[in-house]
């Protein structure tokens, strides 16, 4: 496909002699993108429905074929798909709007239903129908080019609501994942996405005060206690239960540690709002396992799990995101107790972490992945939350350090609406949601000393919401949804995995709840659409060739925010 573009970089879409301009580009030049793409998916749609004679509402031409992809989508899937080229882009629309609709079956009566996508794949310059409009698509996404306070609050309203619609109305239990194209779970519910859906509703209950809220998050509770082990004496005792079979009724024999520290997380959070001494007593029990899980230098290792031979085994490699999950977890029960021993373990972890930021950087990597913003994010996190218990100052310029070197790497390209806001190493929608968490935990907890008021913060996390609205199911961009208002509020993992993963909901709206009243009022982030002429160039003259290929080198550097092994199910 590349070797084809480069085959049509001559490709020039009206005469260069401006004396040779014809009606047609002169029509074409009075229209904005927006106006095009309407004209276009308009034209679609008439021919689809069998219009006869339909006029060209946008009759360009070109020297060398334009080449058009048309994909009619219905509930979510692809039904047909037509591909076309010729020098007239009415024709080509006209072929490949037919095409498509010919490989979707003789079954006119979804027509009404469908959508259509649109593609000029010679420029890269894609439209999606909604309501009668062309609305834009880049790479798959409908790029958010404006972003202001009320969104943010839109957001959190939708996001509330999601979560709310995918909690088991019976268990109160969370799937880990929605599978939207399908509109189904798996059949599994998993204590660590219950616990970062109570974690979240419970933030946004103390945000907002909506008593409507409680009803959920006791059923939610209720549910993460009953999946901690309680059996003294044996493997395993006070840890949490990864998962729990919802066709065969049982609990899975494997405890992993970041499952038992974000359920600690929860569980003092659960106390904090309801006083009961049930959750803390809960949290301390998961905290002792934990300690049996660290070694004397701090080392922790991720996993304790029965085997095929009825054995228990430890997984011994580290994970950066779970050792700095346990750290958290231990620094903030401290914080809860006042309990020495939390305090004294956590102490072990923060001088491993400590002396690898010392020897190696503050961007660090573990025995799952090479270096990487979430691991080293994970680092500054848990870092913070030692610091914030043990007081310690001096650690606390190293991870504000850390963290202002880690900013340096964020993507800052405002023509790149794409990924602006990212890291280059950082493509899915959770790993974007869990930075900008932390970076709103460290913007609201700002030195007084701090030169900007930790502005620079802020400003990181403005970008990744409006990455994150990119990422989010909203109407315009739900046609690949079976069911758009099971979607809503819902954030897919990436262009090409469009389930949504619970943890990607949590981390966005936590970050929301915790900024909302920090962000000023008006529009936040503006990237204007260049001019049409611009967006319909060529490939190889625009230079989004290059683009494409970093994609491609991201995509194999690829982060989840869990390690490997825990990407099974």
């Amino acid at each position: 496909m590349i070797a084809t573009w480069l085959a049509i970089a001559a490709l020039l879409l009206v005469a260069c002699d401006p004396g040779e301009r014809d009606g047609a580009a002169e029509q074409i030049d009075e229209l904005d993108n927006a106006d095009f793409r309407d004209r276009v998916v308009a034209f679609v749609r008439e021919v689809a429905a069998g219009e006869p004679d339909v006029a060209c509402p946008v009759p360009l031409t070109a020297v060398e074929p334009l080449h058009v992809a048309v994909a009619m989508y219905v509930g979510g899937a692809v039904v047909g798909r037509g591909f076309a080229a010729d020098d007239a882009l009415c024709v080509a629309l006209k072929d490949a709007t037919e095409r498509a609709l010919a490989a979707s079956g003789p079954d006119r009566s979804r027509l009404a239903q469908a959508r259509f996508v649109v593609e000029l794949t010679d420029s890269a310059y894609a439209m999606v129908e909604y309501e009668g409009k062309g609305i834009e698509l880049v790479n798959g996404l409908v790029p958010v080019r404006v972003l202001d306070r009320d969104m943010v609050r839109r957001r959190i309203d939708e996001g509330t609501a999601y979560l709310l619609r995918v909690m088991d109305p019976a268990l109160g239990g969370v799937h880990k994942y929605y599978h939207a194209p399908t509109d189904s779970f798996e059949p599994r519910l998993h204590t660590i996405y219950t616990a970062s859906t109570l974690y979240t509703l419970l933030a946004a209950h103390a945000h907002d005060r909506d008593e409507s809220l409680r009803q959920p998050i006791e059923r939610a509770a209720g549910f993460l206690l009953s999946m901690q082990r309680l059996a003294p004496g044996q493997p395993g005792h006070g840890a949490f239960h990864y998962s729990l079979d919802l066709q065969r009724h049982e609990r899975e024999p494997r405890f992993v540690v970041g499952t038992t520290s974000k359920s600690i997380f929860t569980l003092i959070e659960l106390h904090a709002l309801t006083g009961d001494d049930a959750y803390l007593d809960a949290a301390r029990l998961a905290a002792d396992w934990l300690l049996t899980m660290q070694d004397a230098d701090g080392r922790v290792s991720p996993e304790l799990r029965l085997d095929a031979n009825a054995a228990w085994s430890v997984t011994q490699r580290e994970s950066m995101l779970y050792t700095g999950q346990v750290l958290s977890a231990l620094s903030r029960l401290y914080e809860a107790t006042a309990d020495p021993r939390y305090l004294d373990a956590a102490a072990r972890t923060a001088g491993r972490l400590t002396a690898r930021v010392e020897s190696e950087g503050c961007y660090l990597g573990d025995d799952y992945r090479s270096p990487n913003p979430i691991s080293s994010s994970w680092a500054i996190l848990s870092l913070f939350d030692y610091a914030r218990a043990s007081g310690d100052p001096a650690l606390r310029e190293t991870v504000f350090a850390c963290a202002d070197e880690l900013l340096t790497r964020q993507i800052d390209d405002p023509a790149d609406v794409y990924r602006h806001g990212r890291w280059q190493a950082s493509l899915s929608s959770s790993g974007n949601g869990w930075l900008a968490e932390v970076l709103s935990e460290l913007y609201r907890d700002c030195p007084d000393s701090d030169h900007d008021g930790c502005a620079r913060f802020r400003g990181a996390v403005v970008l990744l919401f409006r990455l994150l609205m990119q990422y989010t199911y909203s109407p315009e961009n739900s046609f690949v949804a079976r069911n758009p208002d099971m979607a809503r509020g819902g954030l897919f993992w990436n262009t090409r995995e469009r389930d949504v993963r619970t943890d990607s909901v949590c981390h966005a709206m936590n970050a929301y709840v915790f900024m909302l009243d920090h962000l000023p009022a008006g529009v936040l982030v503006e990237l204007p659409e260049p001019p049409l002429a611009e967006r319909l160039e060529p490939l190889s003259r625009s230079g989004r060739l290059a683009d494409l290929a970093d994609e491609e080198a991201d995509g194999a550097a690829e982060e989840d925010d869990e390690p490997a092994f825990d990407i099974v199910e």
